[in-house]
């Protein structure tokens, strides 16, 4: 009778071991039949992938075509810029003549000079701080923008301070921005 307890036992885990074999089996199956694709699939997706890269070559054959003409315009507006002889009194002519039309104050510039590398140019950064109310910061930035000479503002911050109460004013209306702007000149 133990023997036969044992063959049964036996026969139940060989029919376990196959139907997992069988269920691993059509397991792999599925995934087999789900990543075969109907050829005109995939004929479709190559072709679309294609006409992508043949756009994109087409792109970069125009853009190519047109780096002449950019390196002109890059030299026209490089000999369009003010010598680097007089930079610096330039940018406080202009700074202060902007600013007096606006009515804002400039307090604190600082000038830094450096080369462009690989060019003939001089970048002067300034960091100033510009005194006013709200309106008249705004039309002395939008001047700077209009401007003929080239002016990047790299950086604007409230000052953070004296707000006027029990002692005097920081601003005439208690607004200060830390202003850092970059601009280029020409090398003689």
């Amino acid at each position: 009778m133990g023997s036969f307890a044992i063959q049964k036992r036996l026969i139940i885990a060989g029919l376990a071991v196959l139907l997992l074999v069988d269920g691993a089996l059509a397991y792999y199956s599925m995934k087999l039949s789900g990543s075969r694709r109907n050829p005109q699939q995939v004929l479709a997706a190559e072709k679309t992938q294609l006409e992508l890269l043949r756009a994109d070559v087409k792109r970069a054959a125009e853009i190519q075509m047109k780096i002449p003409d950019y390196v002109k315009a890059f030299d026209k507006y490089e000999g369009d810029l003010p010598l680097e002889t007089n930079g610096n009194s330039v940018i406080s002519e202009e700074l202060s003549s902007v600013a007096k039309t606006t009515h804002v104050l400039i307090e604190d510039q600082r000038f830094r000079q450096k080369d462009v590398p690989g060019r003939d140019l001089q970048e002067i950064e300034l960091d100033a701080t510009v005194s006013g109310d709200y309106p008249n910061i705004v039309r002395f930035l939008n001047a700077l923008q209009r401007s003929k000479n080239t002016y990047i503002v790299d950086s604007l911050g409230l000052e953070s301070g004296n707000t006027g109460q029990g002692t005097a004013p920081s601003a005439p209306t208690g607004l200060k921005v830390n202003l850092h702007l970059r601009t280029f000149f020409r090398k003689v």
